[in-house]
């Protein structure tokens, strides 16, 4: 505790001084930014009862970063970008606690050439497939779960990234995290890789991401994803497999409106096999949503997503969501979020050696419930600096 009180307490004196860097060296910048959200949470069940409270990251997360850059000449850039995130009702950090849990990289960026960078990142789908989907309208929206990292629950460390130069709206990315293992190149590695294309209001999008847990503990450059019910060993029991999903996605912006459609498989593959865990478990995603831009300051949206796993157990899970957006300023917005999902199925005890009824689960959000349906209700607020 002391040496995280003593590295923030030194960043927050040396960001002034790097922040007056553009005065004396216009070619270099450091740009300290951050979001808050909070939000009064209603859910009918969480388990087997209901609950209220604040919950933060409800429509947008919580967190804080540094990006950097210097030009170097010739269109050539130095940059890097350090991000933590944070839960705002207990001050704790968020991914684990990490420092800089959310994004750690450094990098270079030509104009002609495209974009390399090192350290923890979110993989390729995230970047350029998610855009194209409903969670930009908040976790409720998502896939339960977040079985297929919709809502980029899980990032890559020890990567390496390349994002190519955007070409009459084609650009493509790809990624891979090196595992460390002597001899065996793969082990707890992980690879990703993922096109996209835009021309005026339609876009389109496909990717990849591969990523072994097969250390001790289930340990890989991917992080665990232990969100809810949905998804094998949700309590401490680590995953240790491989995770392969495969993403696309479709957007089109027609006046005031804003539609799109998405799919997604993911097959978790477990290496330590359990009673009722003891082969792939696929989980089928397909989802779409529309957003009316009813003024400039208010928006309503609404989605629809379907799920269904298959393996060792089975089920499916149907969500609706509905929201409203309106900006207070282009830093500050009020939100209202209501959703709804019923289950049907079974899915995995905790520790995946038995089979239990599926419980409701809206999104990427909170428990799921103990019957077969879920209602969450939320008001929030948002603001960015």
């Amino acid at each position: 505790m002391m040496d995280r009180q003593k590295i923030l307490a030194g960043i927050a004196t040396i960001v002034p001084t790097l922040t007056l860097a553009p005065c004396a060296h216009a070619q270099s910048t450091v740009t300290l930014y951050g979001e808050l959200d909070e939000a009064l949470t209603y859910y009918n069940k969480v388990g087997n009862h209901s609950l209220i409270e604040l919950q933060g990251a409800n429509l947008t997360s919580n967190k804080w970063g540094m990006l950097g850059k210097e030009d170097l000449g010739g269109g050539l850039k130095a940059i890097f970008k350090l991000e933590s995130g944070f839960n705002i009702n207990t001050g704790k950090s968020s991914q684990g606690g990490r420092l800089f849990g959310k994004d750690a990289w450094v990098g270079l960026a030509s104009d002609s050439l495209g974009t390399l960078t090192m350290g923890r990142q979110l993989d390729t789908t995230v970047d350029l497939v998610q855009p194209l989907t409903a969670d930009n309208y908040g976790p409720a929206f998502t896939t339960p779960g977040d079985a297929d990292n919709n809502d980029n629950s899980f990032r890559l460390q020890n990567a390496i990234k390349y994002a190519s130069p955007t070409y009459r709206g084609l650009q493509f990315e790809l990624m891979y995290g090196l595992g460390g293992v002597a001899g065996d190149f793969t082990s707890q590695g992980a690879s990703s890789a993922s096109v996209a294309y835009t021309n005026g209001g339609f876009g389109a999008a496909a990717g990849y991401v591969y990523a072994r847990n097969d250390g001790p503990g289930g340990v890989g450059t991917a992080d665990q994803t232990q969100n809810s019910s949905v998804t094998p060993l949700f309590g401490d029991t680590p995953f240790v497999g491989s995770r392969m999903i495969v993403h696309v996605a479709t957007q089109y912006e027609f006046g005031k409106f804003t539609a799109n459609v998405r799919y997604s498989n993911a097959q978790w593959k477990p290496y330590v096999t359990f009673a009722a865990f003891n082969r792939t478990q696929t989980f089928n995603t397909a989802a779409t949503s529309l957003a009316y831009q009813m003024t400039p300051a208010f928006q309503m949206m609404a989605g629809y997503t379907y799920t269904k796993s298959s393996g060792g157990s089975s089920a499916t899970y149907n969500n609706v969501a509905l929201g409203a957006e309106y900006s207070l300023s282009k830093r500050t917005m009020l939100y209202a979020i209501g959703a709804y999902s019923h289950a049907h199925g079974t899915t995995f005890s905790e520790d995946g050696n038995s089979l239990v009824p599926a419980g409701g689960t809206v999104g990427d959000l909170a428990s799921s419930s103990s019957t077969p349906n879920q209602i969450v209700l939320m008001l929030g607020y948002t603001t960015k600096f």
